[in-house]
């Protein structure tokens, strides 16, 4: 019973903070996001990303 107590929780609790990771990225914006941000050239709106947007 605590063992299964224990484990709901971790998934629980890691479910939560990869939840908070994701919001707290995505309000960063499209750039935060991005694999090759430190190579964007700001002001674009690409991020280094071609895909015709």
């Amino acid at each position: 019973m605590v063992a299964n107590i224990v484990i709901g929780g971790l998934i629980f609790g890691y479910a939560g903070w990869v939840l908070w990771k994701y919001i707290k990225k995505s309000k960063e914006g499209k750039c935060a996001a991005c694999a090759v941000k430190k190579s964007c050239p700001h002001g674009t709106g690409s991020c280094g990303t071609n895909n015709g947007e």
